[in-house]
């Protein structure tokens, strides 16, 4: 029995390791179909100049972790960062940042190669993220739950979406996941061995993304309300040695500082330096609470050397953006500082149907668990809530990629579903019994489920980022379109192959994509202008159409209202209409 039992556990673990070899040949082969990513040129110029020159001063917005991953295949293939003036960027409207990152891709000719080599870095954080569900699923709700998890983190159309483009996402997702799962594990258990891992998780975290700062300390306030909470009416409510606690507490921060710190080089810097700011041009810093105005006026005044300068202006970026409130889009509207349930309606229409069934399957057993005094069980779901109660009052809506962790923990409660409702526990879930009938009923709809699931997930195939589940209707840009939620500039070598085909001489564009164009293999174009009727062949794309942006420039959302007269010849994959519109048909327009 036991040798059957490890060959058991031994065939759970190679159908993880083969669903998570699907999904890497699939991320694979979205490559050569899906275009640029509008943010992708920005990582690039950031991540070999981290690399190239040691420094991280083109845009410290975000941590240098992902930045690394992204740039050294490139670093390595011997991509370098190139003298670019800030005048030529200007001159072509294009942003500095962009045209160095585009300069980069394009360098010798090689643009398919070196965008490949960019997205081949984000892989090793899918595989990571894997792991996490994986373990953590297996961890609480056995074998079974384990791998069902993982089959469906890994047909998740979002998540192979962000697998497969150099976005600073899937980094964040997976560290911060297995940051959520060390925090549940020295809870449960604290030793020096979960300690230490506590604080190599939450460095690594630290280093992906500046959302941890929020979203890692709201989920282990949920781990240890739900901790409190189960064991305060369970039979013996555990002692506490805090002393012990904060001790242990400490030397994770430690830890975690010095691999945050390692991260960034063990940079040293002036104030002034690292803020790129002067005692002439000080700032008013009006967007930051009082004392911190006050102390941040004094250190610039001083200019003391402290370490990590880039962390500091990395944060403060962060916070301005979110004070000032950007524009955002949500179901047909637009307006400055979004909607408090924009995250809650992007993870309804962008999760699949199925799942989100399979995650109420889970939350429904988790009233046998509660009984158990096992709160851990719970912690994923706990995790879950707390950062969409945190993203509530989130004033920065450009798509629900910054909620990406979401997802490998809807994963695992969904795990847990399809165990509940399969029935395969030992005895060690205590689920309950069910009668015969019962069971092949909860077989059947977790069949059906995992079916619906997969077809989802392939028809998703040809284009991840424009994926949406029934629920969004016919037309998903009157739900979401920006944040590469659905157009983030992903057709565009679709739309060079269909002018080709067409044997297109020119066109107008009014297209929202930051790629270099005249890299593109497109006919001779010109960028189309606001309230400015053209004839001749004309694409848009549907950001440009609901939102009125286009490449590197924003106008009023009706700025091609005027096309609604017309109707396309056809979709270039899901986020570019093609018109043509004949000479004498503008005084009338046409339906």
């Amino acid at each position: 029995m036991p040798v059957q039992f490890d060959n058991l556990r031994r065939g759970y673990v190679a159908i993880a390791m083969l669903l998570t070899l699907a999904a890497v040949l699939r991320v694979l082969s979205s490559y050569s179909h899906t275009a640029q990513a509008f943010d992708e040129p920005y990582h690039v110029a950031a991540a070999i100049e981290l690399l190239d020159k040691g420094t991280y001063t083109l845009d410290p917005l975000h941590p240098p972790l992902e930045r690394i991953a992204i740039g050294l295949p490139l670093y390595l293939a011997g991509e370098r960062l190139p003298n670019i003036s800030v005048s030529e960027s200007v001159a072509s409207t294009t942003p500095y940042l962009c045209a160095v990152g585009n300069a980069i891709l394009n360098d010798g000719g090689r643009y398919a190669r070196n965008l490949m080599l960019a997205r081949l870095g984000i892989l090793p954080f899918l595989l990571l993220g894997c792991i996490v569900v994986f373990l953590w699923a297996r961890q609480e709700y056995g074998d079974f739950a384990g791998v069902a998890a993982v089959g469906l983190f890994t047909t998740l159309p979002v998540v192979l979406e962000f697998s497969g483009i150099a976005y600073t996402d899937m980094v964040a997702a997976s560290t911060q996941a297995a940051a959520f799962w060390a925090f549940a594990t020295w809870l449960e258990k604290r030793s020096m061995r979960s300690t230490v891992w506590l604080g190599i998780a939450t460095g690594f975290a630290l280093l992906s993304k500046f959302t941890t700062l929020i979203y890692l300390p709201a989920a282990a306030l949920s781990m240890v309300a739900l901790q409190w909470s189960v064991n305060r009416f369970s039979k013996a409510p555990r002692k506490l040695a805090y002393k012990q606690m904060v001790k242990q507490v400490l030397l994770a921060g430690v830890i975690a500082g010095a691999l945050l710190w390692a991260g960034y080089g063990f940079a040293v810097g002036r104030v002034r330096e690292g803020l790129q700011i002067s005692t002439a041009s000080m700032p008013s810093f009006q967007h930051f609470p009082g004392p911190v105005a006050r102390i941040a006026r004094r250190l610039i005044l001083s200019d003391p050397k402290i370490p990590v300068p880039a962390l500091m202006r990395g944060v403060a970026m962060a916070w301005v953006t979110e004070k000032t409130e950007p524009t955002g889009y949500l179901l047909g509207h637009i307006k400055s500082g979004g909607w408090w349930y924009f995250f809650l309606v992007g993870v309804a229409v962008k999760t699949p149907v199925p799942l989100l069934i399979l995650v109420v399957a889970g939350l429904f057993g988790f009233k046998g668990l509660a009984r158990t005094g096992r709160w851990s069980t719970m912690a994923p779901a706990a995790c879950a809530l707390a950062i969409l109660l945190v993203t509530l009052p989130v004033k920065i809506n450009y798509g629900i990629r910054h909620v990406l962790v979401i997802f490998p923990l809807l994963a695992i409660v969904a795990g847990y579903g399809c165990s509940y409702l399969w029935h395969l526990d030992r005895g060690h879930l205590n689920l309950g019994h069910f009668n015969g009938r019962g069971r092949a009923w909860g077989r059947a709809a977790l069949i059906l489920l995992l079916l619906w699931q997969g077809v989802s997930s392939v028809r998703a195939s040809a284009d991840y980022t424009a994926y949406f589940n029934e629920i969004a209707g016919k037309d998903p840009s009157r739900v979401l379109v920006a944040g590469c939620d659905l157009d983030c500039g992903q057709d565009i070598f679709a739309l060079s192959r269909e002018l080709h085909q067409r044997n297109v001489s020119h066109a107008t564009l009014a297209l929202w994509t930051s790629a270099d164009m005249s890299k593109m293999d497109l006919p001779k174009f010109d960028v189309a202008q606001p309230y400015q009727p053209v004839t001749g062949w004309f694409a848009i794309s549907l950001r440009a159409l609901r939102e009125g942006d286009l490449f590197h420039s924003s106008y009023p959302p009706d700025a091609f209202a005027w096309i609604s007269r017309y109707q396309p010849v056809t979709h270039v994959g899901k986020t570019i209409l093609l018109y043509y519109i004949p000479e004498d048909s503008l005084g009338s327009g046409s339906k």
